[in-house]
């Protein structure tokens, strides 16, 4: 959801620097227009290259995980009781807060992380 938000932030307001940028350059002369876009045009351009780089230095395959606010669980006759995460690997970082009771009866209970072998 969050991300989503973002795109659309991020979208209004490109459209938005678009529209007053054309409203610049139809108010110069041809020549002060032409030197402003260029100018524009080289300072985009730098700033993507160097989006374009931090993304391919960006750490790949890493996940992070969150865990919080969980109810409570009981397992019976050896049952395993979670109210946290089980994962098999977690490259990035753990969170672990606020978990709910977990019980059980003969089996095995997690309210953290739990990491499966």
């Amino acid at each position: 959801m969050a991300v989503r938000g973002n795109r659309r932030a991020v979208l209004v307001t490109t459209v938005l620097v678009l529209v007053v940028f054309a409203g610049v350059l139809s108010l110069l002369s041809w020549d002060r227009a032409n030197q402003a876009a260029g100018m524009v045009s080289a300072v985009v351009g730098v700033a993507a290259l160097g989006i374009g780089v931090c993304g391919l230095l960006a750490p790949t395959g890493s996940t992070s995980v969150q865990v919080s606010r969980t109810g409570r669980a009981t397992a019976t006759g050896g049952g395993d009781a979670n109210t946290g995460a089980v994962a098999a690997s977690s490259d990035g970082a753990v969170f672990v807060g606020e978990t709910g009771d977990a019980r059980a009866d003969g089996g095995s209970a997690n309210t953290g992380y739990q990491r499966q072998e």
